[in-house]
């Protein structure tokens, strides 16, 4: 038991410093992320446009009936 630990404690005076690891970059990651995301501004943009065109029908409807009463 002894000798283990006085290994062991030999062993941690010769441990080297660590160093930090490269920058790892998918290229084909961040095309996609790219991608997906213009698809979703253009999605949120004809979401947007639909409901101001849905609000402008109401507010022709609205019009009209003020007309009539």
């Amino acid at each position: 038991m002894k000798k283990t630990i006085l290994f062991m404690a030999v062993c941690l005076c010769f441990i080297g410093k660590a160093s930090a690891q490269w920058v790892v970059s998918d290229p084909g990651n961040l095309a996609q992320g790219i991608i997906n995301t213009t698809k979703q501004i253009v999605q949120t943009s004809t979401t947007a446009k639909n409901t101001l065109d849905g609000f402008m029908e109401a507010q022709k409807i609205f019009q009209q009936g003020k007309k009539y009463y």
